[in-house]
């Protein structure tokens, strides 16, 4: 099956995702945008009014890619705790490792942007659609939305405790371990 042309815009993403990743969002410019897509400052223009939208749709992709990842994989996994490790780690991990190989990568994980703030918001959504039902069985005082909330954050506080990649993922596996037990599944 043939793919799909690659639009001048999905170039551009690409393009401004490596650029961001190595210089930041600060230390960015269009044109070092333009130069990596191959294109003019004027033809990127045409494409995106400013960088701010230039960074918001970067987000936006690498959002959606990793939700879908993450949903693909957990479709083959069994149970509660299964899925939410995945997710976790594979969500959790991914950033930081990003900021490892990039440290001006920090950026893009930067809550000011209105962009990452719905990054946060969907994997948190994610994750309160994966423990509903069994905190509803669980008579947990708190609800879904609450606990995805706690766990994602809290993973934000892990990554900037862990040593390195593998203390990460192990940290998130006793966060997601904790949360699982506490609301009466097994870990």
């Amino acid at each position: 099956m043939a793919q799909a042309p690659v639009s001048k815009e999905q170039i551009a993403i690409a393009a401004a995702t490596q650029v961001f990743c190595r210089y930041g969002f600060a230390r960015t410019t269009m044109g070092d945008i333009a130069a990596e897509a191959g294109i003019s400052r004027p033809a990127l223009y045409l494409l995106f009014p400013d960088k701010d939208a230039v960074f918001a749709a970067v987000i936006r992709a690498m959002d959606e890619q990793k939700h879908r990842e993450i949903l693909a994989s957990i479709a083959r996994l069994d149970g509660l705790h299964a899925k939410l490790l995945h997710a976790c780690k594979s969500w959790g991990s991914h950033g930081f490792d990003l900021s490892e190989a990039h440290p001006d990568a920090a950026d893009l994980f930067d809550l000011r942007f209105p962009a990452v703030r719905t990054v946060y918001e969907n994997f948190q959504s994610l994750v309160a659609d994966l423990i509903r039902d069994q905190v509803r069985s669980s008579g947990t005082a708190d609800g879904a939305d609450v606990l995805a909330r706690c766990l994602v954050f809290g993973m934000r506080g892990l990554r900037e405790t862990a040593r390195n990649g593998k203390d990460m993922k192990r940290l998130i596996a006793v966060q997601v371990a904790m949360l699982v037990r506490s609301i009466g599944g097994k870990a």
